[in-house]
């Protein structure tokens, strides 16, 4: 007999949540490596974080930080095992409806111009191109595309 595979739940990050983070971060590319002591500490900067597991297993984050009626989502990672199973637009959601209930009125983030499938996940989710940071990331240096999405 076949059991239908767990659920996926959405629910806050903790800051018992550090270590499988900062694991998981090791193994996406393109997501900002913010280290075990960073995330350990994302409620107390202000940083609103979600996980998205299964059975305890964290195969996906989103960290966002608000500001007036602005969300910047500052990083977002999934498991590379666990893609294309709508994790990472789950998170997305998750982080644009906390901020929607909030008063927020736009949601934005920036991404390196290079990162083809991320551009197009975002666009995806509606996201627009909205400006141009020069040289924005180093190692390699490299220009964001800021994205932005409103809510009202």
């Amino acid at each position: 007999m076949a059991f239908p595979p767990a659920e996926i739940v959405i629910r806050q990050i903790g800051s018992d949540d550090a270590g499988a983070l900062a694991l998981l971060e090791s193994r996406c590319e393109g997501a900002a490596k913010w280290g075990e002591s960073a995330h350990r500490d994302i409620s107390a900067s202000g940083i609103s974080g979600w996980a998205a597991t299964r059975e305890d297993l964290i195969l996906g984050f989103i960290a966002a930080r608000s500001v007036a009626d602005e969300i910047e989502i500052l990083n977002l990672g999934v498991d590379p095992e666990a893609r294309r199973q709508g994790i990472g637009a789950r998170l997305v959601a998750q982080a644009v409806e906390v901020s929607r209930e909030a008063g927020v009125r736009r949601v934005y983030l920036e991404v390196r111009e290079s990162n083809s499938g991320a551009r197009a996940f975002y666009s995806s989710l509606g996201f627009a191109e909205q400006g141009r940071r020069k040289n924005y990331y180093s190692q390699p240096v490299e220009n964001a595309l800021v994205l932005s999405i409103r809510l009202d």
